[in-house]
């Protein structure tokens, strides 16, 4: 088994708890911006800066050490928010244990996964507010075993119309922080000398899945602050740098790295969701961003449809081999020649790291040629969560990087030599504790030696770098007992211009054999211009133009891999709130579907599932 281990790039310094990290930046960067964002995409934007936000969190802090919360499991939910980064870390830095839940969950499975963590109070954004209203009415009801005390409005001024916090138990975030800093200013100095258990679980965070499936993940400060720690020796952000933040921040991937972007000084500048993406871009100019494939995928065939209206396509086509030549020669005026383009992402876009997914090559090369750092990173909420990422150091093609340094990684083989597939697994201070209240699922995952099972399929290349192939629960057993992995021929799907998305699985056929079957999310209008028609191709036009491009991409893999049937479709998979799709419930959509229509895949083969 071949181990390899990262090594640093730039120094930092490290913090045993994230009340100490969370601290030490709001004091060195104290007149630095640490958030900037609107309550309302109408409204004007607010600027937090970290004296303020270290101000705020000490005060609630106070406030939860004085109550009978303390060291209670607090739970948080809501959209990205300024408030939602107070809360959290106003409990995690009391040593009590946070719970962030996912904001887009129905009621019933929040009800559910607030009955499996116990959590006595819960923080709620105010769109939340009638939910929140009906679960303290069941619970009073003693219709569900939730037994939240205390329901906690992040801002009360942002109440619809009739909502008010005037029901038994529901309480003003800010009413809370007043009377935390009132307690402060008598004297009350609890905040900064409460021990914090940096090797005890204090964050419950529950996997995506159904809430009787789902995982609840046990991390540590000491596992948060250990993988801000090797973020800082491998990624370049610096202190004034501004992050663009889209990504959900129950998902640990966003967490931890805006840990590390507020530690170093850099400041957060929270999206107004996905309709604004290229508004805020433009108006906040962010240095930065740490985002999932798609989000790019998307403004990059923005950019590629402006280029084309614009006519400049065949001058951009001339230039990037020109300004590849002369920054081999030690000249790089990419930013300058392709000015234009980087100015619909707000003109100081220097970094882009990608998580959750793999993304097409030629997104990373179109990027990479526009004069953007383009990164790719690997990790699972049970490393919390970041275990490698390409850098500027090593960027190879197709893999996910290097470790970073201080965490391990192997392939799981007795196989010997570079490029041998297995699974991937990672020893380190960021590894989970376990499971909540399952230690069933704990050892399944981590062994008796340490070592963190991921469930990821890959290999270490000769320059150390992880390429992941794909999922083992997702893979594809054939009869023939060869395997095949989903996610290898999606990326080869995703390819054919005009295909934004890619599913595939294994359909059992009426000889018993397993079929490859895929199903591809098209964008009609791209594949017009593709075709050159002034208007959108009829279903027609679109299968002749699939299967001709289908043909091509089972010429490039064995012939055991190749995909035997397909549809196309215009609605969206099924997915997570951080955009996977959710291959179990897809595959379950696509077979009901078809079921209900008595058809089978073969006899659609190539058409328009939408339409049968």
């Amino acid at each position: 088994m071949r181990e390899i281990t990262g090594t640093a790039i730039y120094k930092a310094e490290y913090h045993e708890n994230i009340r100490d990290l969370m601290m030490s930046a709001c004091e060195k960067h104290a007149a630095l911006d640490a958030f900037i964002f609107r309550r309302n995409p109408k409204e004007s934007e607010i600027h937090r800066t970290f004296a303020e936000y270290g101000d705020d969190i000490k005060s609630l802090g106070t406030y939860i050490l004085n109550s009978k919360y303390k060291g209670e499991r607090l739970a948080v939910v809501g959209a990205n928010s300024y408030e939602w980064h107070l809360c959290y870390n106003a409990i995690l830095d009391t040593d009590s244990v946070g719970v962030p839940l996912d904001r887009m969950l129905p009621e019933d499975e929040l009800i559910a996964l607030l009955e499996r963590s116990q959590a006595k109070v819960i923080f709620y954004q105010q769109k939340h507010h009638a939910m929140m209203v009906s679960i303290a009415a069941k619970q009073k009801e003693g219709t569900i075993k939730s037994c939240i005390e205390k329901f906690v409005c992040m801002y009360k001024d942002g109440l619809g119309k009739g909502e008010d916090l005037s029901i038994d138990g529901f309480e003003d975030l800010y009413e809370l922080i007043a009377k935390g800093k009132a307690l402060r200013e008598k004297g009350d100095d609890s905040f900064m000398k409460t021990p914090i258990s940096s090797d005890e679980p204090r964050i419950i965070l529950f996997t995506s899945g159904t809430t009787s499936m789902s995982k609840g993940v046990l991390l540590t400060h000491r596992n948060i602050c250990t993988n801000v720690y090797c973020i800082q020796q491998t990624l370049p952000v610096f202190a004034g740098d501004r992050a663009f933040s889209i990504l959900p921040l129950h998902h640990t991937f966003e967490n931890t790295c805006d840990f590390f972007i507020l530690y170093v000084g850099g400041c957060l500048c929270l999206s107004d969701g996905l309709r604004y993406i290229v508004k805020n871009l433009k108006e906040w100019h962010p240095e930065v961003c740490i985002s999932v494939p798609l989000l790019y995928e998307n403004i990059y065939s923005k950019i590629e449809e402006g280029i084309k209206a614009s006519g400049k396509e065949k001058l951009i086509n001339v230039m990037v081999p020109v300004t590849k030549f002369l920054k081999k020669c030690g000249f790089d005026v990419r930013r300058a020649v392709f000015k234009e383009i980087l100015d619909n992402l707000g003109g100081d876009m220097r970094m882009v790291v990608i998580g959750g997914a793999g993304i097409d090559k030629r997104y990373i090369d179109a990027f990479t040629n526009f004069g953007i750092d383009f990164f790719m990173g690997y990790g699972l909420t049970e490393t919390s969560p970041v275990i490698s990422v390409t850098n500027e150091v090593c960027n190879v093609h197709g893999s996910v990087g290097r470790p970073l340094i201080g965490i391990t990684a192997a392939i799981d083989t007795e196989e010997t030599g570079a490029n041998v597939v297995g699974e991937i697994i990672t020893k380190s201070d960021c590894v989970m504790k376990g499971y909540f209240e399952n230690e069933e699922a704990t050892k399944e995952v981590i062994d008796e030696n340490g070592w963190f099972h991921t469930g990821d399929m890959g290999y270490i290349d000769k320059k150390g770098s992880i390429h992941i192939t794909g999922r083992v629960k997702s893979m594809i057993v054939l009869t023939s007992g060869k395997k095949a992995f989903p996610e290898e021929i999606e990326s080869l799907i995703t390819e054919i211009k005009g295909v934004t998305e890619a599913f595939v699985w294994g359909a059992g056929n009426e000889r018993g054999q397993i079929d490859i079957t895929a199903k591809l999310l098209i964008d009609r209008a791209a594949i017009g211009r593709e075709l050159g028609l002034e208007k959108d191709p009829d279903d027609e036009k679109v299968a002749d133009y699939l299967a001709e491009q289908m043909r091509i991409v089972n010429h490039k893999m064995p012939s055991y891999k190749i995909v035997h049937n397909y549809v196309f479709s215009e609605e969206d998979m099924i997915k997570t709130t951080t955009l996977k799709i959710k291959r179990p419930k897809e595959q379950e959509a696509i077979e009901a579907k078809l079921e209900a229509k008595g058809v089978t895949l073969r006899e659609i083969n190539g058409k328009n599932i939408d339409k049968i």
